[in-house]
């Protein structure tokens, strides 16, 4: 009889173990799984983003925003209609859970959560997605530089060569400090540059001060496919594009290579 009971006690005492195990090799399953789903949805590492974001008076504003990873942002946008303006912003990032908060001095506070993918949503004041037809215009994809094999060599802005031709030619001195050199052919004046530029948010960006201390503004060189458009970052400067120049021509203009310069979403690759 104590034999009987003594086997009871550890069949039951055997039960309730293997259920305790079950229950908690379940709930460790439940937080594995939850422990995933969230490091999942914070896969984000600097780097740079696009959109296109949509506007109310043009076709849209193609925006690229740069995390680094002192904390430092630059964004960059472009009105697809504009008469050749992109404007560059520079401010801080920081992350709190799945949301990232950017601050651009005199400008208000933006937020992107962060989604997996590497894909960025642009939140509106309240922290909150965009919903509706818009919506998916708010979503950014992660994209990668333009390297020095992509932007090196010669652009021509008369494609047929015949007749005037200005000749952009870029060169890498480093990752990001590119020589730019314009010279011309065809005419008996023309226009003739030499300066260093930056490579931010795929153009690049020249301090015409560095140049000449009298002059103001930013020459910006936006590359889209195997053309690189060459213009002031605002412009009411435009202008100082022409003092480069003889028989009233400008820097400024369309400048073609053969080589197609195409950004690839890191969703492409």
């Amino acid at each position: 009889m104590n034999t009987f009971k003594f086997l009871t006690l550890a069949v039951l005492t055997s039960i309730f173990v293997s259920c305790s195990d079950s229950k908690s090799t379940v709930d460790t399953g439940n937080k594995e799984q939850t422990k995933t789903e969230a490091q999942q949805n914070n896969d984000f590492s600097t780097g740079m983003y696009t959109a296109t974001l949509p506007c109310a008076d043009c076709m849209g504003i193609e925006t690229y925003i740069t995390f680094r990873i002192d904390n430092k942002a630059v964004k960059s946008t472009s009105y697809l209609d504009s008469d050749g303006t992109s404007e560059n912003e520079y401010g801080t990032w920081t992350k709190n859970d799945d949301i990232i908060e950017v601050s651009i001095p005199n400008s208000t506070k933006e937020y992107y959560l962060v989604k997996p993918n590497k894909t960025l949503v642009r939140l509106d004041a309240d922290k909150k997605e965009v919903s509706g037809e818009l919506a998916k215009q708010y979503i950014f994809k992660e994209v990668k530089a333009y390297t020095p094999a992509q932007l090196n060599g010669t652009y021509h802005s008369n494609v047929n060569g015949k007749g005037y031709n200005q000749i952009l030619e870029l060169k890498s001195e480093n990752g990001t400090i590119y020589s730019v050199k314009i010279s011309f052919t065809g005419a008996v004046k023309g226009c003739t540059f030499e300066g260093k530029g930056k490579l931010v948010n795929n153009q690049i960006d020249v301090d015409l001060k560095t140049i000449n201390k009298d002059l103001k503004g930013t020459m910006t060189i936006l590359f889209k496919d195997k053309t690189a458009e060459l213009f002031t970052s605002k412009f009411e400067d435009r202008f100082a594009l022409n003092y480069f120049c003889g028989g009233g021509a400008s820097l400024a203009g369309d400048y073609y290579k053969n080589s197609i310069i195409k950004v690839l979403s890191i969703a492409d690759r």
